[in-house]
């Protein structure tokens, strides 16, 4: 009877898939890369995880080539897994967004952040363009209990183009999209809670993709987003690379008058070169690494990885693919 009813009325099977989709909700995290899909769902009582690489050709420097099959894909993935009623929390790729911290020698404005960032079009050295860009800016404060001498906004930047091609490939997928976020500005939120007992500035060393940058947090807020031009993958690390971590580092710490608080370390990349370059940089008395391979910090156990991918705890991706999940799981 309901097959005939679908027949002549096929809004019918639409409003069906509608009212699956909200009484069966479900948040799903998803890490966008050129490489691989990494998504977060909860599953009983249980995260899950899973990781899928993808064709090569269908993203490139963190923008989706061709949307609908990418879109396609990952719509039969969320089906496979049976995640019928998935809403999507989408963050974008580490070349899709630039971030600066702000301050506001005058007072934060009123109103509209971004409309004050845009009316007098400042230089802030964004390689995109401000008008054909999109904003999200916020206020945020120092770690502990430190006023700033001036209010402090974090702003994050991508290109129009850029969002909308996401935004089609959650469409082809036929989901609906709750929010999008910079996997970076994700994974600084999980750095930052997992490091709050420490005093001091934190170095944060990430890979991505075989090349290294170097985020500088002073009271938990980035302050320097330096990309390393030496690099190493495995092995010990080269003493070009420990020079230029040193000299930035000093640079860096000596624009601040009086003496340097404590630094720490924070290391995301595969287990073999977060262990090595912790050694490295401990033996060099550059101060403790606080990582210690944590991949995973919600909970006492990292979740459940579904699927075919035995070696993903070790690589990279999922360094930083959990950090960034982790951060944005915290978020809810």
């Amino acid at each position: 009877m309901l097959a005939g009813l679908r027949e002549r009325f096929p809004q019918l099977e639409q409003l069906q898939a509608i009212a699956e989709r909200w009484l069966l909700r479900q948040r799903v995290l998803l890490v966008v890369d050129e490489s691989a899909l990494v998504m977060l769902w909860k599953q009983g009582e249980r995260l899950t995880l899973r990781h899928v690489p993808l064709p090569q050709g269908l993203c490139r420097e963190g923008m989706p080539t061709q949307p609908q099959a990418l879109g396609e894909l990952l719509g039969d993935l969320l089906l496979d897994i049976g995640l019928l009623g998935g809403q999507l929390e989408m963050l974008l790729p580490m070349q899709a967004c630039q971030w600066r911290l702000l301050c506001w020698p005058d007072g934060e404005p009123e109103g509209d952040q971004v409309k004050a960032l845009r009316e007098p079009n400042p230089e802030l050295n964004w390689p995109l363009s401000l008008s054909e860009s999109y904003f999200a800016v916020s206020s945020v404060q120092l770690a502990g209990s430190v006023s700033p001498p001036t209010p402090l906004s974090l702003a994050v930047v991508t290109e129009r183009l850029m969002v909308h091609a996401w935004i089609d490939v959650v469409e082809a997928a036929d989901l609906p999209l709750l929010s999008l976020e910079w996997m970076l500005t994700a994974a600084w939120r999980a750095v930052r809670a997992a490091s709050q007992d420490f005093e001091g500035d934190l170095a944060w060393l990430l890979k991505h993709h075989g090349h290294w940058r170097l985020v500088l947090l002073r009271s938990g807020l980035p302050e320097l987003d330096h990309a390393l031009s030496a690099s190493f993958d495995g092995g010990d690390p080269s003493q070009d690379l420990l020079q230029e971590l040193n000299e930035v580092l000093q640079s860096w710490r000596l624009r601040n008058e009086g003496a340097p608080p404590p630094l720490a370390w924070w290391v995301t990349a595969a287990a073999v070169d977060q262990q090595q370059l912790c050694l490295a940089l401990e033996s060099q008395g550059q101060g403790e690494c606080l990582s210690k391979q944590k991949l995973w910090l919600v909970g006492e156990e990292q979740p459940a990885l579904e699927g075919p991918e035995p070696d993903f705890w070790q690589g990279d991706c999922a360094a930083l693919a959990c950090l960034a999940l982790a951060g944005a799981w915290e978020q809810c």
